[in-house]
């Protein structure tokens, strides 16, 4: 029986340039950016032996984080549909951290060595599909697998945003193929991603304002376009070998754009980074599929779920923390995901006013545990927060900025507050 946490963690994306005096400074994401699965355990320290494949001798499951073998075949530049196969079958048991979080953990070489050989190809049955698969994307007549949902005729999206099309409960650190469908990618003219969005309707993207305006934006010569349906970026098709068949994705998306709505109130060069919001008009409505799906928006009047205890998710594709230490601009080029806890605003702002640093009153914090942060490459994607009443996610936040060094204990990271924002963006979308 496979079992599948819910909650998860990764050193995701460690990247921001840190001073050689060992100061840390404040900047935006976006700126210098044989199957082991078993049931959880609890809080139990013992190691347990698990398989690690192509290799004989056992491993022990260890937390993603004191895993470097793990960590150095999953941050690698390329990742290979086979390579995904193996990470993602490494996963073993999950360790208890509480009765409602349950901590992801990866089958580790025992020695402390590196995989022997981080990749592995799919059953042969399924090997055949992919490489049928794979002709039929390089002839570009790939057969969309599913039912599209024309928007403007069967679609509520009061109702159904926020909805991924399986109800199952994903676990592990690399996102599944249909989770999260509403991320973007947004591309620019220097054919370098650096950024996420959130889609929100049939036809616009809620990002940060600093991923559309400002010097790190000039540098890459402006927004080309946008991307949905992207979980391996090297890789076309993407294909995830499930228990029991192979699961490929339709293909990305690439859309253009009509407009882009800056808040008014945005000021490119305040580093406290008020009113960091952004939507784009996305130059058609797309069709909603199960790798396409918009998020939800909060409501007005809604109960705000910035609270203690209360614990959020991030998914995009920002750099890695193997790069850290080379101070290279690299990011993952596979879809990751986290969980990180909400952090209070009055520990936050004392935290920020050390670095001379001001939270505004339409900011919210998050993160702050060791190795656990979102870094560049991951502005202007959402913080998430899944609404448990209605079962769909809502977007709170949007990625604004955070410390140079990411995954610092004690040092959350910076969001825009959705909530606040909600007229501006109706109006947006509304065309008024």
């Amino acid at each position: 029986m496979h079992f599948h946490c819910f909650l998860i963690t990764l050193l995701l994306s460690v990247a921001f340039r840190v001073h050689a005096n060992t100061d840390v400074i404040l900047q935006t994401k976006h700126e210098n950016g044989k199957n082991n699965h078993i049931e959880a355990a609890a809080t139990s320290t013992t190691q347990v032996n698990c398989n690690i494949p192509n290799e004989t001798k056992s491993g022990v499951c260890l937390e993603v984080g004191d895993c470097s073998a793990y960590t150095q075949a999953r941050n690698a530049v390329n990742i290979s549909a086979e390579k995904v196969n193996f990470l993602k079958k490494v996963q073993c048991r999950c360790k208890r951290i509480d009765a409602n979080v349950l901590e992801p953990m990866v089958c580790c070489p025992a020695n402390g060595q590196d995989y022997l050989y981080p990749s592995l190809k799919f059953s042969k049955f399924e090997y055949r599909r992919f490489q049928n698969v794979t002709a039929q994307f390089k002839r570009k007549k790939l057969k969309r697998r599913i039912q599209t949902v024309d928007p403007a005729q069967s679609f509520n999206l009061r109702n159904e945003c926020g909805k991924q099309v399986t109800n199952r409960i994903y676990g592990g650190e690399i996102a599944e193929l249909d989770e999260f469908p509403w991320l973007a990618l947004l591309v620019y003219n220097s054919n370098d991603f650096g950024c996420s969005g959130a889609l929100i309707d049939d036809r616009h993207i809620l990002t940060a304002a600093h991923c559309v305006r400002g010097e790190g934006v000039r540098e890459k010569k402006g927004l080309k376009l946008i991307r949905l349906g992207e979980f391996n970026v090297k890789t076309e098709p993407d294909c995830i070998e499930e228990p029991d068949y192979l699961n490929c994705a339709d293909a990305a998306v690439d859309i253009g754009y009509d407009q882009i709505f800056v808040h008014p109130d945005y000021d490119e060069h305040s580093v406290a980074k008020f009113n960091d919001v952004a939507v784009v008009r996305l130059s058609r409505a797309v069709s909603f599929t199960h790798f396409i799906m918009p998020i939800c928006l909060p409501n007005k009047g809604d109960e705000s779920p910035f609270k203690a205890g209360e614990m959020f998710s991030v998914s995009g594709w920002g750099r890695t923390d193997l790069f850290n230490k080379y101070f290279r601009n690299i990011h993952s080029p596979i879809k990751l995901k986290l969980r990180i806890p909400y952090v209070g605003r009055d520990n936050c702002t004392a935290i920020l006013a050390r670095f001379g640093i001001e939270l505004g009153p339409k900011q919210v914090c998050a993160g702050g545990e060791f190795a656990k942060d979102t870094c560049a490459g991951d502005s202007g994607a959402p913080l998430m927060y899944f609404d448990r009443r209605y079962s769909r996610w809502v977007a709170y936040g949007v990625v604004s900025y955070g410390f140079t060094r990411c995954g610092m204990a004690g040092h959350p990271a910076v969001y825009t507050d959705i909530s606040s924002y909600i007229d501006w963006i109706h109006s947006v979308v509304s065309g008024k």
